[in-house]
C-alpha cells in the first residue's frame, strides 16, 4: 500500500497511469532508488518495499528502512592477516 496519487481513473484510464504516470515510472526503475537500495546488486531483483521507504521517509524512492542486509559497494574490505 502507498498512499501516493497517480492518477485519476475517471479523468484518465487506467493503462494510460500506469504507464505513464511518474510514480509509477519511477517504481519501474530501480537505478532511480536512493540510498543503499541505489548501490545494491539485487534492486533489479528484490526492490525493497516502496511503501516501507514512504512510511518511513515521506519519499517511496528511499531505502528499504527494515532492510538488514550490506551491498556489496557499501561494505568495507577486510584485511585478512596471515601468519608467517
Amino acid at each position: 500500500m502507498l498512499p501516493v496519487k497517480a492518477g485519476n481513473v475517471r479523468e484518465t484510464s487506467l493503462a494510460d497511469i500506469c504507464r505513464h504516470s511518474p510514480i509509477f515510472q519511477d517504481l519501474r526503475n530501480p537505478d532511480k532508488y536512493k540510498g543503499k537500495c541505489s548501490v545494491c546488486e539485487f534492486r533489479y531483483v528484490c526492490g525493497g518495499s516502496r511503501s516501507r521507504a514512504y512510511a518511513v521517509t515521506g519519499d517511496y524512492l528511499e531505502s528499504e528502512p527494515f532492510c538488514v542486509y550490506i551491498p556489496k559497494a557499501l561494505r568495507k574490505e577486510r584485511k585478512t592477516i596471515s601468519t608467517s
